[in-house]
């Protein structure tokens, strides 16, 4: 009987934990396969191969799977630790909050004293660089990648043009804001919350509506810097 309420036990224990069971089995492999797509030579492609497999057996599932989870680990400075070892590039005093989805955290990075909202999408698949001292408030989405309406078969297609998004320093995204592939916003401007930015923003503009236009100018003389210090949400 006592064999038999210890195997129950067991089987509880795994129940109970089996995602963090299956993340901690799998980091390991997920870094090497994001370091080979960061950094691609021999060596990294021959290690990448049962990563590759996997993916495609999990119909790419498995790290999307890993990532989100990773979103969830009440830690930020654990959960920044943890995106580095998968290729996102951050500097120092760099808050992520809780629930941030990353797509491609090889292709992100991120500078000093930037913070970045609950609930934040990081579309990184073409790049996604954002400066220092950066503010996204809550719900920002961030993309890089979106399908072509003009292709036949649907294909996420950029027809020629450069996806990557780029954000400089200083700059204010608030809560909801969306920004679209190909973007770049310029030193220290601001997108209101709810906005839709479809086109390049010029250092300084306050731009708000959808799509996103000017209606106001930030002062030029901005100097603060931010520490990564946190401001309580409860």
């Amino acid at each position: 009987m006592k064999d038999n309420m210890d195997i129950v036990i067991w089987i509880l224990l795994i129940a109970l934990y089996a995602k963090w069971i299956f993340i901690a089995a799998t980091f390991p492999w997920a870094c090497l396969f994001f370091q080979f797509r960061k950094h691609k030579n021999r060596i990294r492609s021959f290690l990448a191969v049962p990563d590759i497999l996997f993916e495609i057996t999990t119909k790419e599932g498995a790290w999307r799977y890993l990532i989100i989870n990773i979103g969830q680990i009440p830690s930020i400075s654990f959960r920044l630790w943890l995106y580095r070892m998968l290729g996102m590039e951050a500097g120092r005093n760099v808050v992520i909050h809780y629930k941030s989805d990353i797509r491609a955290p090889y292709n992100l990075h991120i500078g000093k004293g930037s913070i970045i909202g609950d609930n934040a999408l990081l579309d990184a698949r073409n790049s996604l660089r954002i400066g220092e001292n950066v503010n996204l408030s809550s719900n920002v989405s961030i993309y890089t990648e979106q399908h072509d309406y003009q292709d036949k078969y649907f294909r996420c297609t950029d027809r020629g043009g450069d996806k990557t998004v780029k954000i400089a320093d200083r700059v204010w995204l608030g809560s909801n804001v969306i920004v679209l592939p190909g973007v770049t916003i310029g030193e220290g401007a601001v997108c209101c919350a709810g906005s839709v930015v479809t086109k390049d923003v010029a250092p300084y503009d306050v731009v708000a509506g959808i799509p996103a236009k000017k209606i106001a100018e930030r002062t030029h003389d901005l100097k603060y810097e931010l520490n990564g210090s946190l401001c309580l949400f409860y």
